[in-house]
């Protein structure tokens, strides 16, 4: 290795840290990730220890996947979307409990912090339309994973062989988040949460985003009360989202458990339902 090559080696290394949170997912075959840097524009390839194998251009890393060659252990795929601020790692309980059961199940991870819906929904779209030896896809969301399932479902319902079969939201505020509306007076907020933090706002991106039209189950946190976890919000909550936040306009499965917003996807309850209403 030359001296320049080790500079550009070097430099590389250096516009990657940053760790999950630049990070989002392009490719996905098998327990093999390809991984965007919103930031650099650097790509990289994780195994499914999330171990990276590969770091360099879109291309390289996609003749090294070709070559491993790794393949689905089913054909109905289960992606679990986090949510804003988070990491894929958040959703390895709920991923662990649907690999027992028998589904391939893959958390995805992306940058939720510096893209917005409308660009998380195009990376995701590109995994879907490049996945390979699946019939099916469900998709199990938490908070601001199930408006970019929404706004994906919006564009499109199948990606050549595979169709979109069922979709979980845990938390997700599908009405708009009346937290984020007044935490939006703030100047920090919007330089912290980026263009997500406004897509969760009631009257943004959520205005015009269209409902799933398939089937759906809605799990929602809350005490069972009119105050909730959090007494500022309005009506029974999670602490973050409201019950009534988290409801569709249409057609859909519901189900609440007592839990706040950050752990609701780990809850036994919420596990148990997301088996079952998957399973059918």
């Amino acid at each position: 290795m030359s001296w320049s090559d080790f500079e550009e080696h070097i430099t590389r290394e250096i516009q990657n840290l940053g760790g999950r949170y630049v990070w989002t997912d392009v490719i996905l075959q098998g327990n093999y990730h390809i991984q965007k840097n919103v930031q650099s524009g650097n790509y990289r390839l994780l195994d499914g220890n999330r171990k990276r194998l590969k770091l360099g251009s879109y291309d390289e890393c996609l003749t090294e996947l070709s070559d491993l060659n790794p393949t689905f252990e089913h054909d109905h795929l289960v992606l679990l979307i986090h949510g804003l601020g988070r990491h894929a790692g958040i959703m390895d309980k709920p991923k662990l409990a649907l690999r027992k059961s028998g589904f391939s199940a893959h958390s995805l991870n992306y940058a939720t912090l510096l893209e917005g819906v409308d660009d998380q929904a195009t990376h995701f779209t590109h995994l879907l339309e490049n996945l390979k030896g699946i019939k099916r896809v469900s998709f199990v969301t938490h908070s601001l994973g199930g408006l970019v399932v929404r706004e994906i479902l919006s564009r499109n319902t199948h990606w050549n062989d595979v169709v979109a079969d069922r979709i979980v939201m845990m938390g997700t505020p599908n009405q708009g988040a009346q937290i984020a509306e007044f935490l939006s007076r703030m100047k920090s907020y919007k330089f912290i949460t980026g263009q997500s933090g406004q897509d969760v706002r009631p009257d943004q991106k959520l205005a015009t985003l269209p409902e799933p039209t398939i089937p759906t189950l809605i799990i929602a946190g809350g005490i069972g009360n009119d105050i909730g976890f959090n007494p500022l919000l309005t009506g029974d909550n999670d602490g973050v989202v409201t019950v009534e936040e988290t409801r569709l306009n249409g057609y859909h499965q519901f189900k609440q458990v007592k839990v706040i917003h950050t752990t609701i996807m780990d809850h036994d309850e919420s596990i148990k339902a997301m088996l079952e209403f998957i399973s059918k």
